[in-house]
């Protein structure tokens, strides 16, 4: 087999498999009763507002950020652990973690968590519109870290961090310690 039909072979395993992670991400999500859009009716691409009724309900909102940050960190991680890996199978993996991120913060225990934060908005869990779009912003996160520079992709994170932070009072983190800190 030549080596474009090993590479090709690969992609399209790959894409299969990312699809099928994302769709058993969704059904787990519907299983949870998560709501497909914002249960206020609108449908929007960007909410910069911290309302309760909006909150992690539309495709992106200020924790988009986040979810690129964690793309930039999941491919400098894989790189390192995996360096043999076509990038198609790294990005498998980065779509498998959002996945089991998003399938773990939309559990009533999590949703607990963060709500009691006193420097967080009111969180409820997203909707699948909200979780999608987090998937998709890890994986740009993850592939603006494959053509970046390793020193330009921390810088990068960092500032998007620190603007995070001085916007909501939430980053990363400081969700990472609320996290641990339960």
């Amino acid at each position: 087999m030549s080596e474009e039909a090993s590479i090709f072979r690969s992609l399209a395993v790959s894409l299969f498999a990312g699809t099928a992670v994302f769709v058993g991400l969704v059904l787990w999500l519907r299983i949870l009763g998560r709501p497909w859009i914002c249960p206020c009716g609108t449908v929007e691409i960007w909410n910069g507002g911290l309302t309760q009724e909006q909150n992690s309900q539309q495709f992106s909102d200020w924790y988009s950020g986040l979810h690129l940050i964690f793309g930039m960190a999941l491919y400098g991680f894989v790189a390192a652990m995996a360096p043999r890996w076509p990038l198609a199978k790294r990005a498998v993996l980065a779509v498998l973690s959002s996945a089991a991120w998003e399938a773990m913060e939309n559990t009533p225990l999590l949703i607990a968590t963060f709500s009691r934060s006193p420097n967080s908005p009111d969180y409820f869990g997203d909707s699948i519109l909200n979780a999608s779009g987090d998937t998709l912003f890890v994986l740009a996160g993850f592939f603006v870290a494959a053509k970046l520079p390793a020193r330009a992709t921390v810088i990068l994170a960092v500032a998007l961090d620190l603007t995070i932070e001085l916007v909501i009072g939430d980053g990363f983190v400081l969700g990472t310690l609320k996290l641990f800190r339960g």
